[in-house]
């Protein structure tokens, strides 16, 4: 570490990370050198600009809301590669094709933290992944170059410091990542202009309309069961309303937030018809009459229109499930949390608003007639099937709290280490057993586990109890490739793990964003 600072302080940034020999299961490596100056042989088709500031936002009426928030440029590309959210603090919306060479030169001007940016869901050499321990200081830059090898499909990217991903991420720090190819454009949807795009992100404020987070009434208890807020922003607003007309929409949701689980209905009645989820379009359309989205993932919805009536209104909802008695039959996530009032800066914030209570999202409003009939395909995109997972090692990793301290297959995060289990053959595929034994005075919690690198598939469920669980349990779709899967109570999924041809360090961990600061993530090494 000492000869890592001396040569930050010599201005060579994050390259100094990449010349310490990192012991792992008993073997000398080191990291793949990270940049802090574009490549001489990489060619980009976008190269783009991206950069991490203060800035304020006018969220509620009143005084402006201080915010952290990205943005950018187009250097290289096409002009709408990135697109603004209206009168959002989110991030731009950055839109490339499978196949596309990225640059992207990221700033931190961030008042006195370091970051780094992970680009969620994508398959990006260890490099470009936002492994924390090459976030840089403000003032510095990072150079992230990639080939797109994902499907189309509705991705993201955030801040992912050790420690801080859950601050930043709640300053504003997130944004949309699209990606689009042949197979989806040959599918007949919506396009690109009869698209919505719904992030969902929950807040809490004080009298001043400052963001409130970790505030010293409730931070432990806040941190353990993971962050709610008490009012539900969409793309940073709140209650939106949106007009539309008479055709068929493509919605994007994406749950930005720490630790809600959301489940999703319309207001109407009209089931939920699910084209694509984490890793892009599913095979065939599936219709759920609510969905499960819980943080980090993402589903795209069909909205079909085009026969309503003018006039016709109705909302995005968070529908209620049980919370009954929560310290053993519900979520577990945020409840006592949510039945404490909170102290702010600048004056006492509302108290928390728990996991299974109603809310409402957003609301539509039909407002124009259009010529317009839309048939939904029944065959959307194909991809193969897993298979030989019979024959593949099983690795059972184990989802709990012991001893004060979330843990992963009975540890917690160390910047540089793996065990012997978490070395794995590039381009190689397991079956990981992950199994949610965590409980806290007694108390089962639902953990979302995210794999960096490669989607993976998921093979199956073991049933669980609880009454909640089960409340939300059928509106999870676990068709199609996917990067975070939620593990209910007691549950056992079972995965089929693909991991990138990409040799060097990934991580794997809670998207309870304070889980994961509090040490909920591990290393697995590709060798």
């Amino acid at each position: 570490m000492k000869r890592r600072e001396a040569l930050q302080r010599l201005g060579f940034g994050v390259l100094a990370g990449t010349l310490t020999n990192i012991a792992c299961s008993g073997e000398s490596h080191r990291a793949e050198a990270a940049q802090n100056s574009p490549s001489s042989n990489f060619e980009p088709d976008v190269d783009l600009t991206l950069t991490a500031e203060a800035a304020e936002a006018a969220i509620l009426p009143g005084r402006p809301t201080q915010v952290w928030r990205f943005t950018g440029t187009v250097v290289k590309g096409p002009p709408d590669t990135l697109q603004a959210i209206a009168d959002s603090y989110l991030g731009p919306t950055i839109r490339v094709r499978k196949g596309n060479n990225v640059r992207i030169r990221f700033r931190n001007r961030l008042p006195g933290e370091s970051t780094i940016v992970h680009w969620h869901g994508l398959d990006v050499p260890e490099a470009a992944d936002g492994h924390p321990r090459f976030a840089i200081e403000p003032g510095s830059e990072y150079v992230y170059e990639f080939t797109v090898l994902n499907r189309a499909g509705t991705y993201w990217y955030h801040p992912h410091p050790h420690q801080r991903t859950g601050a930043q991420v709640y300053r504003g720090l997130a944004g949309m990542f699209i990606v689009e190819d042949d197979e989806a454009d040959a599918a007949g949807l919506p396009p690109s202009d009869s698209e919505l795009l719904c992030v969902l992100q929950d807040r809490r404020f004080d009298v001043a309309n400052q963001l409130v987070y970790l505030d010293a009434a409730g931070a432990m208890m806040d941190q353990m069961h993971g962050f709610l807020g008490n009012q539900v922003l969409v793309n940073g607003r709140k209650s939106p309303q949106f007009d539309l007309a008479t055709r068929a929409y493509r919605v994007r949701i994406l749950n930005g937030s720490s630790a809600r689980v959301y489940k999703l209905a319309w207001s109407d009645d009209t089931p939920m018809t699910v084209i694509g989820t984490h890793g892009g379009l599913l095979e065939r359309p599936v219709q759920k009459q609510y969905l499960t989205l819980a943080p980090a993932q993402r589903a795209d919805v069909i909205l079909d229109l085009s026969r309503q009536q003018v006039g016709h209104r109705f909302e995005l909802r968070s529908v209620q499930y049980p919370i009954g008695d929560v310290d053993r039959a519900g979520m577990g996530m945020g409840a006592m949390g949510g039945m404490r009032g909170r102290g702010g800066m600048g004056g006492v914030a509302q108290e928390a608003v728990p996991n299974g209570a109603p809310l409402s999202l957003m609301r539509l409003n039909v407002a124009r007639q259009e010529a317009s009939t839309f048939t939904l395909p029944q065959k959307l995109s194909t991809f193969a099937t897993p298979a030989g997972a019979a024959t593949l090692p099983v690795r059972r990793v184990e989802i709990g709290f012991e001893a004060g301290e979330f843990r992963l297959g009975g540890r917690t995060f160390e910047m540089m280490a793996t065990a012997p289990e978490e070395v794995v053959p590039a381009g190689s595929s397991q079956v990981w057993e992950l199994v949610n034994v965590s409980g806290m005075m007694g108390m089962p919690m639902a953990h979302p586990i995210h794999l960096h690198g490669k989607q993976f598939r998921v093979l199956g469920r073991a049933q669980t109890a609880g009454a909640a669980a089960q409340s939300i349990r059928e509106g999870i779709v676990d068709d199609g490739w996917t990067d975070t899967v939620l593990v209910l109570p007691g549950e056992t999924v079972r995965i089929q793990a693909y991991f990138t041809d990409y040799p060097g360090l990934y991580l794997y961990h809670c998207h309870i964003l304070e889980h994961e600061d509090m040490g909920m993530m591990r290393n697995f090494r590709i060798t």
